[in-house]
């Protein structure tokens, strides 16, 4: 396949990858337009998110089978596999504190109670999230099926976030979050986090790996592997879309 699985998932229906990508939500964060509550909500959500994403991982990483031969191709795969999982672990855990700190450091509240609920918990499409996580990582699901949901979450968010940045640097008061609505949160520090050469590095190895393994995996079972990939890809670019907020026209204004 020419230029691997990843190249193909993007490609397919690229339209709606445009749409989960590119929202209002993402503009008015690049601009400094959103407000302490309206960012306080979705952080909420991505925290829980990001919570449940520990799980995931987990659930992949009992699905890595090491062969017993040192040293052939299949076991520098695998060893390849693990250590990405690894490092989405750690990088986790390293995220959810990031999140607590700058709470702290900027004022905002890491539990706002989704619309319509009474108790803060997942709100619908965060529980849609958390239960698309935990269907691709059950037992009935390949490895590689779970790699492209984790593939396709994590440049979902990459790409998305690259987006705002864009937007931060064409306006010109992006040198001054002391002026942004959320007192520069957003810009001064999570936009800058989301979009380092780190995290697309990261990115990149987890599309290493699913390639690689789609490669392996394709030659024999082509058909029913892809439409499987391929509608994976699709559910995460729905919820995508539908989990970053409304924004009020007041607050783009």
């Amino acid at each position: 396949m020419p230029g691997g699985l990843t190249t193909h998932l993007k490609t397919h229906n690229s339209s709606t990858y445009h749409s989960a990508t590119t929202h209002p939500f993402l503009v008015a964060a690049g601009k400094g337009q959103l407000p302490k509550s309206t960012l306080a909500k979705w952080l909420s959500q991505d925290r829980l998110y990001a919570q449940s994403y520990v799980r995931f991982i987990g659930l992949l990483l009992s699905k890595c089978q090491l062969p017993h031969t040192p040293k052939n191709a299949e076991t520098v795969l695998e060893r390849r596999i693990v250590a990405v999982l690894i490092d989405a672990l750690v990088n986790i855990q390293r995220e959810i504190g990031f999140f607590e700190e700058v709470a702290r450091e900027y004022g905002l509240d890491l539990a706002v109670v989704p619309e319509g609920e009474e108790t803060f918990g997942p709100g619908t499409i965060t529980q849609a999230y958390i239960d698309m996580f935990m269907s691709a990582g059950s037992p009935a699901v390949s490895l590689l099926e779970g790699l492209v949901v984790l593939w396709a979450t994590e440049v979902c968010y990459l790409e998305s976030w690259e987006g705002a940045k864009r937007v931060m640097g064409s306006v010109s008061e992006s040198g001054s979050g002391k002026r942004d609505l959320d007192g520069g949160a957003l810009r001064e520090r999570f936009i800058p986090n989301w979009t380092s050469l780190e995290f697309r590095q990261f990115v990149e190895g987890i599309a290493e790996v699913v390639d690689a393994l789609a490669s392996r995996v394709l030659n024999n079972e082509e058909g029913d592997v892809m439409a499987r990939c391929e509608r994976w890809w699709r559910q995460v670019k729905w919820l995508e879309e539908r989990f970053w907020p409304d924004v009020p026209v007041a607050d783009q204004e």
